[in-house]
């Protein structure tokens, strides 16, 4: 997996959702990266809809699953809770329909001004689950573990990951009563 260190920025994506595919035996129409003007437009509605733009240094999503989302997302914060990384994801399916496509966007840093660095992809739940273990088996394929969001595509609720472990919810048509043994905060 040392492979894509000899890549450049812009061809590491491609390597990444190959190593995936590849290692999963995933076909593309179940989980691939979103290309050029489709990205753009998603990440943006998905900004529009979440990222707090309250603060002066007017971040995008960038530890928006530690700093808080937008104000009127969180009106809708289901809770933040402590999880394992390595399985919380199993619980997904009684979080969210089994058969729920939805975008899983990895936080690869930066942020509003220096320009964020994501990837995003979209992927049915069974697949993400696939590439989540493999992930988090791999030190996300050698990258370091990195804080990532899962979002429903009707950008209805917005799930995040942060490096703490910590498991953000915020949205509407979305249980997570499964996660309520481990609750830190509930508004």
């Amino acid at each position: 997996m040392k492979k894509q260190r000899h890549l450049s920025n812009k061809n590491l994506i491609y390597w990444f959702e190959n190593e995936i595919i590849e290692t999963c035996h995933f076909s593309k129409s179940r989980f691939h990266k979103l290309r050029n003007q489709q990205w753009k437009n998603i990440y943006q509605k998905i900004t529009e809809t979440f990222a707090d733009k309250t603060k002066t240094w007017k971040n995008g999503l960038h530890w928006a699953n530690t700093n808080g989302y937008s104000p009127k997302s969180m009106k809708y914060l289901l809770g933040c809770y402590p999880v394992d990384c390595a399985t919380w994801f199993y619980h997904l399916p009684q979080i969210i329909p089994n058969d729920t496509m939805v975008y899983f966007l990895i936080d690869r840093g930066g942020d509003w001004h220096t320009g964020e660095h994501v990837w995003l992809f979209e992927s049915y739940l069974p697949e993400l689950i696939k590439a989540l273990i493999l992930l988090n088996k791999t030190a996300f394929l050698d990258f370091g573990f990195l804080d990532y969001y899962i979002i429903s595509k009707k950008f209805k609720w917005i799930m995040g990951l942060n490096h703490h472990d910590i498991i953000s919810i915020v949205g509407k048509d979305c249980i997570s009563d499964c996660l309520l043994p481990h609750k830190i905060n509930n508004k």
